[in-house]
């Protein structure tokens, strides 16, 4: 009996209520006192009491109309405060945002953006996890993070993928490699170097195993590392030959700590990508980041769409 009472009429249950006045109620409302009238009838009717008795003065409270009018003032007082919160986390004052990232994204690529949302909405809670692109997606799958930045390519039909931008593997190395600079360096010759190389898990990892494999090779590294950060340190010390990120260390390689290989042919270009539940709509905090970042509020494309842009930089 209740689903059927439209919620409109305890809106103007409460206003006469209070003002105990169908005329005052009416101009309160805006709508006329007939109108008034008739909603008090349709709830008494769908509620099967009386809840009004009229007075020389107006209306007041029946023992059942009182009884209604302190649920429903709790009921409105409730609305009014999960509106008032909905407000805040549009308005990002209020709220938060959960990020889930590679120690190396974090650290080359996201915190300047981080810095920035930070300084235009100093009210969101900001949580950064650091796990490695698939285990972001599993934390974003799991509903633990709300976005992910991940190491493209990535194939997975839950998941949407908005590309951010362009990366370039390279191999780098000290001057204890010096006999290296300025000459073409095949795969076969790479794979007989003291290889520096990130952890298997990685998706940078695989992107570059499975080019050495359609080069002929096997990459066998004599240190596996599980940050970007000591690639190049490692490397500039002279403890091997190091594939790091372009982007990520080229600093290094301008000042002239490090020297790139001109490997032949080129690692591919890959990407890398902020990764969505697909279908699943962005919180506030969240959907402003993205726009942040990639600089659109457009849907995110399908991450089938999206390996298939990165494999077309290659």
């Amino acid at each position: 009996m209740l689903l059927s009472v439209n919620m409109e009429l305890y809106r103007v249950f409460l206003t006469v209520g209070k003002c105990r006045s169908l005329s005052q109620a009416a101009r309160i409302l805006k709508i006329s006192q007939p109108a008034v009238s008739q909603a008090i009838r349709q709830l008494e009717n769908g509620l099967g009491c009386r809840l009004f008795i009229r007075t020389t003065k107006g209306v007041d409270l029946t023992g059942e109309g009182s009884t209604l009018m302190g649920y429903i003032e709790q009921a409105v007082g409730l609305v009014n405060t999960a509106e008032a919160k909905l407000a805040s986390l549009k308005d990002l004052t209020s709220g938060e945002l959960r990020i889930g990232a590679s120690d190396t994204l974090c650290d080359y690529y996201l915190l300047p953006y981080l810095k920035r949302f930070h300084a235009l909405y100093p009210e969101i809670h900001l949580q950064v996890t650091n796990r490695t692109s698939n285990e972001t997606l599993v934390l974003l799958k799991s509903g633990k993070v709300d976005i992910s930045f991940v190491n493209l390519p990535i194939a997975d039909p839950q998941v949407s993928i908005r590309p951010c931008m362009a990366v370039q593997d390279t191999f780098v190395a000290g001057e204890k490699y010096a006999a290296l600079r300025g000459r073409e360096v095949s795969w076969q010759e790479l794979a007989r170097l003291p290889l520096i190389l990130l952890e298997p898990a990685s998706n940078s990892r695989r992107h570059l195993d499975q080019t050495a494999a359609q080069n002929g090779v096997t990459l066998k590294p004599s240190i596996e590392l599980g940050a970007h950060s000591l690639l190049v340190k490692f490397a500039a010390i002279g403890l091997g030959v190091a594939c790091v990120t372009k982007e990520f260390a080229g600093d290094l390689i301008v000042q002239g700590n490090l020297f790139e290989l001109s490997l032949t042919p080129p690692i591919p270009q890959r990407g890398v990508g902020l990764a969505t539940l697909q279908g699943l709509p962005l919180s506030f905090a969240a959907a402003r980041f993205a726009e942040l970042v990639t600089g659109s509020t457009d849907v995110a494309v399908s991450s089938s769409s999206a390996e298939a842009l990165s494999a077309g930089t290659k």
